[in-house]
């Protein structure tokens, strides 16, 4: 897969990600395009949410326990509203 195609197909998940409501849509979302690396995930969640840079917390998250917590702040949608 070529930069073009990667960007392409990153653009069409944030792109579908954007019409997920809740988690079980956000799920699918990740099933349908075959992402299953949770980094990833929280990758492409703080791309859609426009996540730009965060602040090192004190406690040392694993990176399901971040995936958790990302999709929460996604579903509750008042990132929406910064866009």
């Amino acid at each position: 897969m070529n930069m073009t195609d990667v960007s392409y197909k990153v653009d069409t998940i944030v792109n579908d990600l954007f019409l997920s409501l809740d988690k079980s849509q956000v799920e699918s979302v990740f099933r349908r395009h075959e992402v299953d690396d949770h980094r990833e995930r929280v990758n492409l969640l703080r791309k859609c949410m426009k996540v730009i840079h965060l602040s090192n917390t004190m406690d040392e998250l694993t990176i399901e326990d971040e995936y958790n917590d990302e999709i929460e702040i996604f579903v509750k949608a008042s990132w929406r509203f910064l866009i």
